[in-house]
């Protein structure tokens, strides 16, 4: 009880002495200290939901995340107060969906049941958005009512990850050992790789025509690493590499904005005040932050990175609280990643094993893709940092599947705790 405590007072007070800190600076006008104190009861109140329902699933995966949370909070009100109004709401939504989802579905291997609606469910939304979404920065990404966007693709990754767990826990037999064979390896069949071909083509397919090539690359790899964590087969991972030369080529040469990233990518300083304006100040502000960082407030970053409160929020963490706070930072997605692969090893059904592999491989991806771009190892993919980010729809669906999880780690914790007392008993 008070380990479950300590750790959320911990993230509190990272909150409370961000907020304090940005008030004494005179940066902080809001105050935000009702929305703080509302978020601070929500984490308390779950923490207490937790002790009286005997919640026994992992211990750390949502102390971890709602740490990932306040830091998030403390930056967008250092760097866009009206932002961060609106991101403590879908913060605190965040933290209700996942208690109602871990409460509400009791039961998670009935998902499992719903294969190909999940997957229909998938394209559909894509193909609603192309046809009927806006256009935001070059992508056709986004619905709009009564003037609040919304990303759906955010809840296709949910839509896909349940469609992808069902589908290899039913066949992953046939697709690690084959069932025809091509000469010297055994490859599976078109009835049974039919599916999984068709909602990934499909799925890639709707993305591009979106242009929002960002999510495309984080749905692929996640589609093979799921596959190849499944199924243990290197000759899925070996195929990926060439259809990753392919389509990265050509998405170079159909879309004019991925042929100004990959040249920013590889020398901003020839156009550093033009197209590679944002990543050379991303490169100037990280730099800058050395070991120990300028101080919260006293970074240039804030200011001079055009979507710094959702592209960009990594490089002002690391100006501001310098190479120790960004490492910190990666450590806590590191964390998450490892806890996830944690559910997934002790889940009891295969569902639950791949379903738990692929959030942590999904938030792996997404962390790992959004931090390369913006310290310059990848090009810029245009893509938010879980929980960290200024965004709604993002903190909703990874929300989602947080609570999905929490779910696994709960049923696998009861039913190991079942399975000692039945040996114990039968031991007496």
């Amino acid at each position: 009880m008070l380990h479950r405590l300590s750790l959320r007072v911990l993230t509190l007070v990272i909150l409370w002495m961000g907020l304090g800190v940005l008030k004494l600076d005179d940066m902080n006008e809001n105050g935000f200290f009702l929305q703080g104190a509302v978020f601070s009861f929500l984490i308390l109140a779950g923490a207490l939901f937790e002790i009286f329902f005997c919640y026994q699933g992992d211990p750390y995966l949502l102390p971890v995340v709602q740490t990932i949370l306040a830091i998030g909070l403390v930056f967008l009100a250092r760097i866009n107060p009206a932002l961060a109004a609106d991101q403590f709401i879908w913060a605190n939504l965040g933290v209700i969906i996942y208690y109602a989802v871990f409460f509400i579905l009791r039961d998670y291997r009935k998902l499992g049941e719903y294969q190909y609606l999940w997957g229909m469910l998938a394209l559909l939304m894509l193909l609603l958005t192309l046809i009927f979404g806006v256009t935001i920065n070059g992508a056709t990404s986004w619905f709009r009512f009564a003037g609040v966007g919304f990303q759906p693709e955010e809840l296709v990754k949910v839509a896909l990850l349940l469609f992808l767990a069902s589908y290899l826990s039913d066949n992953k037999e046939l697709l690690r050992f084959g069932t025809i064979q091509v000469g010297k390896v055994s490859l599976p069949d078109a009835k049974t790789m039919g599916p999984f071909v068709f909602i990934g083509v499909f799925v890639l397919g709707l993305l591009g025509a979106q242009k929002s090539l960002g999510t495309a690359l984080v749905f692929f790899l996640l589609m093979v690493f799921i596959l190849y964590v499944a199924t243990e087969r290197l000759l899925y991972l070996m195929v990926s590499v060439p259809l990753v030369m392919v389509t990265g080529a050509a998405g170079y040469f159909l879309f004019d904005h991925v042929r100004v990233r990959v040249a920013t990518w590889i020398n901003p300083w020839v156009d550093a005040s033009g197209g590679a304006y944002q990543i050379s100040q991303s490169i100037f502000a990280i730099s800058g932050g050395r070991l120990l960082g300028t101080g919260l407030g006293n970074g240039i970053g804030a200011y001079q990175i055009p979507n710094a409160d959702t592209d960009f929020i990594f490089s002002v963490i690391a100006e501001e609280i310098g190479f120790i706070g960004a490492m910190a930072v990666i450590s806590l997605f590191i964390i998450i990643v490892m806890r996830c692969f944690c559910i997934s090893i002790r889940a009891t059904d295969r569902f639950g094993q791949i379903l738990a592999a692929g959030i942590g491989i999904l938030i792996g991806v997404e962390a790992l893709i959004i931090l390369a771009g913006v310290t310059k190892m990848l090009p810029l993919t245009g893509l938010p940092l879980p929980w960290m980010s200024y965004g709604g729809s993002s903190m909703v669906g990874h929300f989602l599947l947080l609570g999905i999880l929490a779910g696994i780690s709960h049923s696998s914790a009861f039913s190991v705790s079942q399975i000692s007392i039945g040996k114990q008993a039968d031991a007496l």
